[in-house]
């Protein structure tokens, strides 16, 4: 498939070396020339330098050919004119998917929610990174969220603690313990190596664990990873800034008490106004005394949604040192999130990889359901449905061939959630979670789809 991605950021860029390494025929538009001199030096796709809301510059690139085009540049104006303009070249089929972080644009009320500006998807960063953070908030104790569109089935990780009641087993052993037909512990990232686990394997402390549970499984699984994990009762957002606001928000119609820190004052009196139940404190949340101003000895929660990921990293660790339980970090640079893992923190986002992720699930549309990459690893977990026809509902499960890293996670029958063993064939029209490499995604397609 011919695609044109406009914008050669880190998120133009990540897409742009994933789509190329599956085969289709990649052209990409910036402005920059430092940015396009980056992609050219790095990536075997076609390179145009200029403004993608020159008509003249989008027919250089081959707008007129392309199946698809992706505006993914950090202006929201320049996405909206160049999708609107690459509608007017070629037939109605030509997808127009574009990055927009004005709310305006996407909520639910927009005037542009019936295919407006010509855009047939919006991907919204902020709201990607708040309904994440919201998840892993309504699950105790968890590090990483995501949720399947079918059945009852979920996507947790976890930090294992010294005094796990899980630390110590071997995977052969797990079998013995009750409701272990509602999980399944998929990988573990031990240090900066993804273990893919056997009978064998056994789980240590300080390992982070990613775990496909059905959610009426899930009470019963959390006091297996974590004794003391309570329910979210207090957070603290730092700042008042998109995903500041849209958290605190989102977070008004819920029992959790939220405490929001920002240091410009006429800000924080917006953000006052705008907020119905939400604390808002004037101050810098790199000093001590604003952070006990807030009662961050008794915060659950200490979440840095500053566009500053030095200001997010240093307050998050003063925050941890003056008594919250846990910390989530918001970085905008991707090379950063393995980096901010090391250190004392628990949860690091980062919009433009979920940005690159959401735009990735719709390129592989079909019987790609959902695809969503587990932390900062190269591991993605995909919902899948099995096609009439397809090699996979042809065959016993025991001979199907997967490449040598992927993972069979789970089944959807009836909506609820079949582990593999002792399933002897999937049906057609059945939801499957795989979880794989990005090398091995097309493989894994093939085995679902009924296409020669």
């Amino acid at each position: 498939m011919k695609i044109l991605i406009i914008g050669a950021g880190a998120v133009g860029f990540s897409i742009a070396k994933q789509l190329s390494a599956e085969g289709h025929d990649i052209s990409v538009v910036d402005a920059n020339p430092k940015l396009t001199r980056k992609i050219t030096e790095k990536l075997d796709v076609s390179i145009t330098t200029g403004n993608a809301t020159s008509p003249g510059v989008l027919e250089s690139a081959g707008v007129e050919e392309a199946h698809m085009i992706l505006a993914v540049t950090t202006s929201d104006e320049v996405n909206i004119v160049a999708s609107i303009l690459a509608s007017k070249y070629g037939n109605d089929k030509k997808i127009k998917i574009a990055r927009i972080r004005n709310s305006e644009f996407t909520g639910n009320n927009s005037i542009l929610k019936d295919n407006g500006f010509c855009i047939d998807h919006m991907i919204n960063p902020e709201q990607i990174i708040v309904e994440s953070i919201i998840k892993i908030l309504e699950t105790p104790g968890a590090t990483f969220a995501v949720d399947f569109p079918i059945g009852d089935v979920i996507l947790r990780g976890f930090h294992v603690p010294d005094d796990a009641p899980l630390v110590g087993l071997k995977f052969s052993e797990l079998e013995d313990i009750e409701y272990t037909d509602s999980f399944l512990i998929v990988y573990i990232q031990r240090d900066d190596e993804m273990i893919t686990p056997s009978h064998s394997t056994t789980i240590l402390p300080d390992d982070n664990i990613f775990v496909l549970i059905s959610k009426a499984g899930l009470p019963y699984f959390l006091p297996m990873v974590n004794r003391r994990a309570d329910e979210v009762e207090k957070v603290i957002i730092y700042k008042a800034s998109r995903t500041g606001m849209l958290l605190a928000e989102m977070l008004e119609s819920s029992p959790i008490a939220v405490t929001m820190i920002e240091p410009e004052k006429d800000k924080a009196v917006m953000a006052a106004a705008a907020l119905r139940t939400a604390v808002v404190l004037h101050g810098d949340a790199t000093e001590i005394d604003v952070l006990k101003d807030a009662a961050v000895e008794v915060t659950d929660i200490f979440i840095a949604l500053s566009e500053n990921e030095q200001t997010n990293l240093l307050a998050s660790l003063l925050a941890k040192k003056n008594g919250a339980k846990k910390t989530i970090v918001l970085t905008n640079e991707p090379e950063l999130v393995h980096i901010i893992n090391q250190v004392d923190v628990d949860v690091v986002v980062n919009p433009r990889l979920v940005t690159a992720s959401a735009i990735l699930q719709h390129v592989r549309r079909g019987q790609i359901l959902s695809i969503a990459k587990l932390g900062d690893s190269e591991a993605e977990a995909i919902e899948l449905i099995a096609e009439e026809g397809s090699e996979i509902v042809k065959k016993p499960l025991q001979k199907i061939r997967f490449p040598k890293k992927t993972i069979l996670g789970a089944i959807i029958r009836k909506n609820s959630m079949l582990l593999p063993k002792g399933i002897e064939a999937i049906n057609p029209g059945e939801s499957v979670i795989v979880f794989t490499l990005p090398d091995d995604i097309e493989r894994v397609q093939a085995l679902f789809s009924n296409k020669k």
